[in-house]
């Protein structure tokens, strides 16, 4: 082949086949500092390319169609090229072209070295699929198109069948002619839903989604959903080949289902996001920057609430308009059910974006809503430690909980059975692993999420792995002493691109040697905590803090003092957990999780930790367990099960009272 200097730009693009494909990583680069909107600004600038500014994007005429060739597209439709001020990343609409930053510097360079009015989408490519990746696409589309052809549309079911199946689907009152207007349709042999993902550009069928329902219990019905492509590639904005390029207003659902109600009600253009409340994927911001007004009605409970003030902020929060959650406000399916005034509830939205100061009036919807929704508030549960629920309540966004234990009791080990739990709930998770290295890391999960050493038993591997896969895990790729600046960068950028809600930094020592040296270390620590502290309040997002204790005797248990530093720590914690090993000569230690502090509700307590280590998890002992309940410095023991002990004032005389 020639060499690379002889060939033309564009033909050197092409010979380097870089990587384009859009993949849900599990890692992220941390080696790439993310570019910001100023120096984005400042290269068009630089290349005489013209842009329009927008709530989440700038806006630059596509690099991948020639102007002026239609003349029925009008000056602000040229902008078709949309580059994320966050990231960087770009997509063009009218070609679906996308790629990175870096990316739409190489082609802008290739156009203007050649003095080219435009470049061919197609010079853009990916490495070649392995025959795996090639053999999943098309088991993918065919399997699309197997299920499409041998569904079937509502209007062609008996009446009686298709009244069945919308009320099995909580869509009653959803008209036939709505749910072909939307492509709806059904799959009989596994009675379930179909929901198309048109593409906005030509409506051609790009993947769909099977919904089904299970029966659970004489009242409750449990919904299940399978996506082609997977979840990390399944793009869908429900509704959006529907929406018309002069439409400035939106509703944004969490659900197809509420979607179909809004523009059954209403007539108002509509779209669901594909995974929920999950996650609002930056990739799907482009199709969103023609509206002025974005309502996001996201469901009835307090989570859905939670994420519409999150996924406003990335929408742009002067041009949205919030639901509030509530027995007169439920889900829009819901709504339409109950026979209420969709319009009237949607003319009742609140605006996002808030005054710095406020009052009481503007609160006390809040403060009910929190006392109305105690369960809801108190946050996610724990599946594996039911004990830390009953002192803890729950797991909640904007949190501070600081992890100490002695060298070697288990404090990653443990972490990273919590966190696990947490995500396989739907909590997502970014691991910062500046101690041990992410394979290992990885693997020590892996065995935690099957529960059993798959050493052992290889050929189960690749099926534990792919469920692995699903989960909302991603890993930060340093390694080592950091400084604290490039770690919030990184943070930040996480929460933008997958929702993070939970970070899981492990250890703040390891953090400290990039520091000026000058500074006294526990100034500088204290600068740290405070700076992670900020970040979990105005990033809504709960962060998770191991450090290490400062030596102690090995017979004295740990303290609250005893993490290493100043008393900083312990005062910005929301919790603080110390992991309490008793040292035994003749076998291994015996462990406990001791809650030092619970700002949630003051509940403080200790519970023994048992280690299994085939499959490398913590457990409650079988046998009876004896409370430990914390009073000032003294302790008492009782024959009852895992009880927590309410520090709301209570003094010794009362309790003993209440005895």
């Amino acid at each position: 082949p020639a060499p690379l200097h002889s060939l033309p730009c564009s033909a050197w693009l092409y010979s380097t086949k870089r990587n384009f494909k859009k993949v849900l990583k599990s890692s992220l680069d941390c080696s790439v500092p993310p570019v910001s909107v100023t120096e984005i600004r400042q290269y068009l600038r630089s290349k005489d390319i013209p842009f329009r500014d927008g709530y989440s994007c700038l806006h630059t005429p596509s690099l991948f169609k020639e102007q002026g060739s239609d003349s029925a597209v009008t000056e602000k439709e040229s902008f078709s090229l949309f580059v994320d001020k966050t990231t960087g990343r770009f997509l063009c609409k009218e070609t679906l072209v996308e790629g990175s930053w870096e990316d739409f510097q190489d082609c802008v360079e290739v156009m203007q070295k050649e003095r080219q009015g435009s470049l061919s989408p197609e010079v853009l490519l990916g490495y070649p699929d392995s025959e795996t990746e090639l053999d999943e696409k098309e088991m993918d589309h065919q399997e699309v198109q197997r299920i499409w052809s041998s569904s079937v549309p509502f209007s062609d079911l008996l009446e009686d069948d298709a009244q069945l199946v919308k009320v099995m689907f909580g869509m009653g009152k959803i008209s036939s002619t709505t749910l072909k207007k939307f492509g709806v349709r059904f799959f009989k042999p596994t009675k379930s839903l179909v929901l198309p993902w048109f593409s906005g550009r030509d409506s051609s069928l790009r993947g769909l989604k099977l919904l089904s329902a299970e029966c659970k219990g004489e009242d409750q019905v449990i919904y299940k959903d399978v996506t082609f492509p997977k979840p990390g590639l399944y793009h869908n904005l429900f509704g959006l080949h529907l929406i018309g390029r002069k439409d400035t207003e939106v509703v944004l659902t969490s659900r197809e289902v509420d979607t179909l109600a809004v523009s059954q009600a209403t007539g108002l253009p509509s779209v669901a996001l594909p995974r929920g409340v999950s996650c609002l994927p930056p990739v799907l911001l482009p199709f969103l920057e023609q509206f002025k007004r974005v309502t996001l009605w996201l469901g009835g409970d307090l989570c859905s609430w939670e994420a519409s003030k999150i996924f406003a902020r990335k929408l742009g929060l002067k041009r949205c308009s919030l639901i509030r959650p509530g027995e007169a406000q439920p889900c829009p399916g819901d709504a339409l059910a109950k026979g209420m005034n969709i319009n009237k509830i949607l003319k009742a939205s609140i605006p996002a974006a808030h005054k710095s100061i406020i009052s009481f009036r503007q609160l006390r919807e809040d403060v009910f809503g929190e006392l109305a929704n105690k369960e809801q508030v108190a946050g996610v549960k724990w599946s594996r430690f039911p004990e830390l629920n009953k002192i803890l309540k729950g797991h909640r966004k904007g949190e501070l909980t600081v992890l100490t234990g002695p060298t070697g009791s288990g404090k990653t080990t443990f972490i990273s059975e919590s966190a696990l739990d947490l995500c396989m709930q739907g909590v997502n998770t970014l691991w910062g692993s500046f101690e041990i290295n992410n394979v290992w890391l990885a693997k020590i999960m892996l065995t935690q999420f099957s529960q059993q050493r798959l050493e052992e038993s290889l050929d189960q591997y690749e099926e534990w792995a792919d469920q692995f896969e699903e989960l909302p895990l991603y890993f930060m790729t340093f390694q080592g002493q950091q400084n604290i600046k490039t770690v919030i960068d990184t943070m930040q950028h996480a929460v933008y691109l997958y929702d993070i809600s939970h970070v899981v930094i492990d250890n703040l020592q390891f953090m400290m040697g990039q520091e000026n040296l000058s500074v006294d270390k526990f100034a500088v620590q204290d600068h740290i905590i405070s700076t992670f502290r900020k970040f979990a309040t105005g990033s809504s997002c709960h962060v998770t803090l191991i450090i290490h204790p400062r030596k102690e005797e090995d017979d004295k248990e740990l303290q609250t003092a005893s993490i290493f530093g100043t008393a900083k720590a312990s005062q910005e914690a929301d919790n603080v957990l110390i992991l309490q090993e008793k040292k035994l000569v003749s076998s291994q230690g015996k462990r406990s999780l001791q809650v030092a502090k619970n700002r949630f509700d003051g509940d403080v307590g200790v519970f023994p930790l048992e280690f299994n280590k085939t499959s490398l998890t913590f457990s409650i002992p079988r046998s009876k367990t004896k409370l430990c309940k914390v009073k000032g410095d003294t302790t008492e023991t009782s024959e009852k099960p895992v009880k927590t002990l309410a520090s709301a004032g209570r003094t010794p005389t009362e309790e003993g009272a209440k005895k």
